[in-house]
């Protein structure tokens, strides 16, 4: 059941994904066009406008994303205080690349793994825990544990207060599969554990931990919006950033409170 999720939620993130479904839409509207189905190029051209509208010339992407990343304020921490440090993946690139490159491959998450090398030099005696091992339907060459080890050493992390979740593919086997490495620890530690994620991504993380049972303190990072001011108007391309990123996220909210994944639809700090 649960390889059968992440393929479906895969294939259907790739037709859902902003750029993609507007292609779509263009193409059956040339095609209704070319039938002379006049009824359904109004309706696609009508989509494509309204649409394609609303993520270039409104707000609305800056808006939806910065509901997510306001929604859990950045916490000031105490060691004595947590009983760890939890990472979740998706800050590594191509895996093929970094393997046949040798080197270690980042994208534009990957503030979630530098802030845990800040935290960790900040609170050395914590143990961390790096939940992830590959998003993509095909992995070729390293995994994201096999890179963040070898960032982690070229940093200078103290490996052995690390330990690696690497077979979780989605925020819900992140949770699942993170809770099932801790065991009784994840209860008994003596404090929550700091889960560090970017802060768009953090209701679903969140959600997704709370119905694993593990007590937690949420640390966003990787914000792509200021809390207050709009950067509005935006580049095309940042627009459509924006757009598939919040899109990715409601939706992964709605999809997982509805298959029983989550208990809260949109989680908030308690």
């Amino acid at each position: 059941m649960a390889t059968a999720f992440f393929f479906l939620s895969k294939v259907g993130w790739f037709l859902v994904k902003p750029l993609n479904s507007l292609l779509f839409c263009l193409l059956a509207w040339l095609g209704c066009r070319r039938f002379g189905w006049h009824r359904g190029a109004r309706f696609f051209g009508a989509v494509l406008l309204l649409y394609g509208g609303a993520i270039v010339l409104t707000p609305l992407p800056e808006l939806a994303l910065r509901s997510l990343e306001n929604r859990f304020p950045a916490p000031q921490v105490d060691s004595g205080a947590l009983a760890g440090i939890i990472v979740l993946g998706g800050a590594t690139d191509s895996g093929a690349v970094a393997a046949t490159r040798g080197q270690v491959a980042l994208n534009d998450s990957a503030e979630r793994l530098t802030t845990v090398v800040a935290l960790h030099r900040a609170m050395p005696a914590l143990p961390i825990v790096v939940s992830g091992f590959s998003g993509r339907l095909r992995l070729r060459g390293w995994n994201e544990a096999e890179i963040t080890q070898r960032l982690f050493e070229q940093l200078g992390v103290d490996m052995s207060k690390v330990r690696f979740e690497a077979e979780s593919r989605n925020t819900a086997e992140n949770a699942r599969l993170t809770m099932g490495l801790l065991g009784d620890e994840g209860d008994t530690a003596g404090g929550p554990w700091l889960l560090v994620t970017s802060a768009a991504h953090m209701p679903r993380a969140v959600a997704s931990f709370r119905s694993a049972g593990l007590p937690l303190l949420p640390y966003p990072v990787d914000y792509k919006t200021e809390p207050d001011n709009l950067l509005w108007p935006r580049d095309i391309g940042g627009s459509f950033g924006l757009a598939g990123a919040a899109l990715h996220e409601w939706l992964g909210l709605a999809v997982y409170y509805v298959t029983g994944r989550s208990a809260e639809l949109f989680p908030g700090p308690r």
